[in-house]
């Protein structure tokens, strides 16, 4: 066999496997809204942890932490451990007052909190189209990964849009068959494999090109790059990068709820802090490779890989997320490569499933469910986000064959229009005095998200924006328009009476 050949098998031998874990939960599955989404409550410290985890790093994690690395320098790493730290302090502290509000009241979806708290079915709806929406970045991202992933891993012989295609099929098959159930169980293996394969490709480059260890490596970088060394972000990116990617990343609706899965609060707050050691730890093998990926793109390898390799890659593929993928099927064998090209497959399915099943989930719960055709069976709850999943399969893979550009900043629209909902959920789950009504809520979350669409780069073009800014500065714009009309709407209208008394009964469910 021919080393593509070996490397794709070991691939497809992965996905056969996730389909088989697929199977087996579906034979378990409760034919109900509760146990396809959220497992009925009664996940564990392991998959509740490793879950979590798993969906947070995706193709960003193992493709674009590499791009950047090699693009940008430790800026990457300055900033990643920020917003890592930062989104498990936010499980721990935010995420158990959900779970606790989310048994009591009965909520699976964000939406389902949200228009409970603040008694406003126009918030529900709101929520759960501007959310579907915004998922939607987040699933295109996921194609392309996977799509960069067969396209290297096949040496070429299975072209970027069709590997793109099988692999978000092949993610979509094992979650029909199970549910979210069955994401979350091929997330506690996909957790450990690419968590396991990212350092194992970490270790492995750095011993083939540089074999003195990070020393090594650091010289060299001294010697053929030493503005990779320093910071490389303004100060309002900086802070921008860590509020979208901690809160406004763990308020998006496939990781919202998590918290709803794990049997109790000892087991959510457990995966919280296992999740920050995973989440922060995970960006250091992606730092020798990206940062070793600069050094061979500065001087090039004859007849391995030319110099300027990386300019190259983004010309064929729209960006630089193909580096990653690239170093390992250059240097490491044809066995390993599939393993750890398996491991970065890994990465994108597990946070794709979550997508597909939480942007299923809003649109049937929140919308389907009570205006479309209310009070049917379960049964037919469950078919219809199945169907809804092949949709944005397809939408998704449609955008990935455009090659919309570096995984980074394509994610980070979909995260700057998560931090748009962190007003409305503050006062939701600190409900000490009443600051946001409906009014305010729906008229700030609307106009955040707004906001983000309209002065993000890669969106506001199509509004003829003359100004328009990284999703991280425009993500901090629509967080700070969002809490002024809040606040001030709120500070100029009336709260109903059923608003004033769901208010008190939520802080008697926190603060008994």
């Amino acid at each position: 066999m021919e080393a593509w050949q070996i490397t794709l098998t070991i691939i497809f031998v992965y996905c056969i496997l996730m389909i088989v874990v697929g199977f087996l939960s579906g034979r378990v599955l409760k034919k109900s809204l509760e146990d396809f989404y959220v497992l009925s409550r009664r996940a564990g410290i392991l998959v509740t942890f490793l879950a979590t985890a798993a969906t947070y790093h995706s193709a960003f994690a193992f493709l674009t932490s590499v791009a950047t690395y090699a693009t940008t320098g430790v800026t990457f790493w300055v900033a990643s451990s920020a917003w890592t730290t930062g989104a498990a302090v936010f499980m721990y502290l935010a995420g158990t007052r959900l779970m606790r509000l989310g048994k009591a009241r009965g909520h699976i979806s964000p939406a389902d909190a949200l228009a409970d708290f603040y008694r406003s079915e126009v918030l529900r709806v709101l929520v759960a189209a501007v959310m579907a929406l915004f998922v939607i970045a987040y699933i295109v991202v996921q194609a392309v990964g996977l799509g960069l992933i067969i396209d290297i891993g096949s040496g070429g012989n299975i072209p970027y849009m069709w590997g793109s295609l099988i692999l978000m099929l092949v993610t979509m098959l094992y979650l029909v068959l199970g549910g979210l159930r069955a994401a979350y169980w091929t997330d506690v293996l996909q957790g450990v494999w690419m968590y396991v394969g990212v350092f194992v490709a970490g270790v492995m480059i750095l011993q083939r090109l540089a074999p003195g260890g990070v020393p090594e490596l650091m010289d060299q970088l001294r010697a053929v790059k030493p503005s990779l060394l320093t910071m490389n972000w303004d100060p309002l990116m900086m802070l921008g990068a860590i509020m979208i990617y901690a809160p406004g990343l763990m308020l998006l609706p496939h990781l919202w709820i998590k918290y709803y899965v794990a049997k109790d609060e000892k087991a959510l707050k457990a995966s919280a802090v296992g999740t920050a050691v995973y989440l922060s730890s995970y960006y250091i093998p992606t730092a020798l490779v990206g940062l070793a990926a600069a050094v061979v793109n500065a001087v090039g390898m004859p007849g391995v890989l030319e110099k300027g390799f990386i300019s190259a890659l983004t010309t064929k593929y729209g960006s630089a997320d193909a580096v990653m993928a690239v170093m390992i099927y250059t240097f490491l064998n044809p066995v390993l490569a599939g393993f750890l090209l398996a491991g970065a497959a890994a990465a994108a399915m597990s946070t794709l499933d979550s997508f597909l099943g939480s942007t299923s989930l809003i649109l049937i719960r929140d919308i389907y469910q009570r205006y479309v055709r209310p009070g049917k069976s379960e049964g037919e709850y469950v078919m219809v986000s199945r169907i809804l999943m092949f949709v944005w399969v397809l939408i998704g893979w449609y955008f990935a064959i455009l090659k919309p550009g570096l995984i980074f900043d394509v994610t980070s629209i979909a995260v700057a229009g998560g931090l748009q909902l962190l007003p409305l959920t503050l006062q939701m789950i600190i409900p000490k005095k009443k600051l946001i009504n409906k009014y305010g809520a729906i008229t700030g979350f609307a106009a955040g998200s707004i906001i983000v669409a309209l002065f993000t780069s890669q969106t506001g073009k199509y509004f003829r924006m003359p100004v328009t800014y990284h999703a991280a500065i425009a993500g901090l714009m629509g967080l700070a328009v969002n809490t002024v009309l809040a606040l001030l709407l709120s500070a100029i209208t009336k709260t109903s009476d059923d608003e004033k008394k769901v208010f008190e009964e939520y802080g008697k469910l926190l603060y008994a």
